[in-house]
């Protein structure tokens, strides 16, 4: 089997629950929302892929000599069958993935950490249900905010699903340094006051909008 693949690479998690933390990255194409500010939208033009069969994926992921994996997007559930066969190729890594929440989980007890990150209205896409809840022990909720006012929709929806604040991270928006650290003064204070998790872009802070890096 094959996969879509943007690109493949060696860096840190940037970021949620293992930032910092050495990595493989698989960025697969395609995705089946559209966030207004998506930092990621090389990954949603199907001409920028490569369709890759599994045994050249887990090749070039091996040349790096680190045992931590990101799935990455794009939306990588949507090619989760063929993903399901590539994890059983990569036995000894701990596999971690992100996926907006938006589709339900069919490959069981691969993963190490999944991030899930439901997309609030302030991203531009309608209100959708959430597929991944938190009676999966490895799942963490990683929310994007653009605003103060986004916490208000933040609260309602964990208390609709019942996901407590020690699984919940939150993240502010930019794709430019300037921004992430404008934000994440004010954003810093507001988990402080609610008790939940703080997670800057590191990636953006380093590096700007590099990718590959």
């Amino acid at each position: 089997m094959s996969l879509n693949v943007c690109e493949i690479f060696y860096s840190i998690q940037g970021e949620g629950p293992n930032i910092g933390k050495p990595a493989v990255f698989l960025r697969l194409a395609g995705c089946n929302l559209k966030c207004k500010w998506c930092d990621t939208k090389y990954a949603l033009n199907l001409a920028n892929f490569e369709s890759m069969t599994n045994k050249k994926i887990i090749q070039k992921i091996k040349k790096y000599a680190c045992k931590n994996l990101v799935i990455t997007g794009g939306e990588p559930l949507l090619q989760q069958d063929s993903l399901k066969e590539l994890l059983e190729g990569l036995y000894g890594y701990k596999i971690e993935m992100e996926t907006n929440g938006s589709l339900p989980l069919k490959i069981k007890n691969k993963f190490e950490q999944i991030n899930c990150s439901p997309k609030l209205t302030s991203s531009g896409n309608v209100a959708y249900p959430l597929k991944l809840l938190p009676d999966n022990k490895n799942v963490a909720y990683k929310f994007v905010l653009c605003k103060k006012s986004d916490v208000d929709e933040i609260k309602a929806f964990c208390r609709k699903y019942k996901i407590p604040k020690e699984k919940i991270w939150l993240m502010p928006e930019g794709s430019k340094r300037k921004i992430v650290i404008k934000r994440s003064i004010w954003l810093i204070e507001i988990c402080k006051k609610e008790g939940y998790n703080f997670s800057p872009r590191l990636h953006i802070m380093l590096w700007g909008g590099k990718r590959g890096i």
